[in-house]
């Protein structure tokens, strides 16, 4: 026995040893609104933008694969912001679901982006654009990042202009929070918001050279533009 401990009883020193070395804590709750659940997602989020942009960066984003991190990084960018919107100006609305990865009802979200990343790869695979105009095949990736750039800063803005009177859901009454917003980016838009997901959508397929996907993401989009006349 220590010289600190030498002056225990032998019942104590028994106590001490059958101590544990670590803590207990409650189990973690996985529910789906947890704020273990919330965490886990925007930190494979933050990995997917990180990783994403590696790939474009260390293998020229106009490769296969840099242009395929780079998509994984502007989709995950999207979700992410859409769920800090929500944080910052409605956080009474704040749920798992404030990340939209499913905006319909329809699943039509998750359908086209299912059907996208399958003609992408399918394209890869029987080598549509091998050996086509390089000089051409460059612009329209550009153009659809640019495109998906310019969709993303105005949804983005749009939200952080109305900030309580944006909601990702078409609200069926008039809350106290609730305003006309007329300045900043609605002054030239009245609806930046679908404007910008869908020029942020058809970039994105055009970036990709999806053809059928750049028709399925505006058709999805002009089936949500029904909400236009109650919003």
């Amino acid at each position: 026995m220590s010289e600190p401990e030498s002056h225990l009883t032998e019942t104590q020193t028994s106590r001490l040893k059958e101590e544990k070395w670590w803590t207990p804590v409650d189990p973690v709750d996985w529910s789906e609104n947890s704020p273990q659940s919330i965490a886990l997602t925007a930190c494979t989020l933050g990995l997917a933008i990180g990783g994403g942009l590696c790939a474009a960066v260390l293998q020229g984003w106009q490769s296969t694969g840099g242009t395929f991190g780079l998509y994984v990084a502007i989709v995950a960018m999207y979700h992410m912001l859409e769920y800090l919107s929500v944080a910052l100006y409605n956080p009474g609305y704040l749920e798992i679901d404030s990340f939209m990865f499913n905006p319909d009802v329809g699943n039509g979200y998750i359908t086209a982006m299912g059907v996208s990343l399958a003609e992408f790869w399918l394209e890869w695979w029987c080598g549509m654009f091998t050996g086509s105009n390089t000089r051409l095949v460059y612009l329209c990736k550009l153009v659809g990042l640019t495109m998906a750039v310019v969709g993303q800063v105005m949804r983005t803005l749009a939200m952080v202009t109305a900030k309580t009177s944006f909601n990702h859901y078409v609200a069926t009454r008039k809350e106290k929070s609730h305003r006309l917003i007329t300045h900043g980016i609605y002054a030239w838009e009245r609806h930046p918001s679908y404007v910008g997901f869908f020029v942020w959508s058809v970039g994105l397929q055009t970036m990709l050279l999806n053809p059928i996907s750049c028709v399925l993401f505006a058709a999805n989009m002009s089936s949500t533009s029904g909400r236009f006349p109650r919003s």
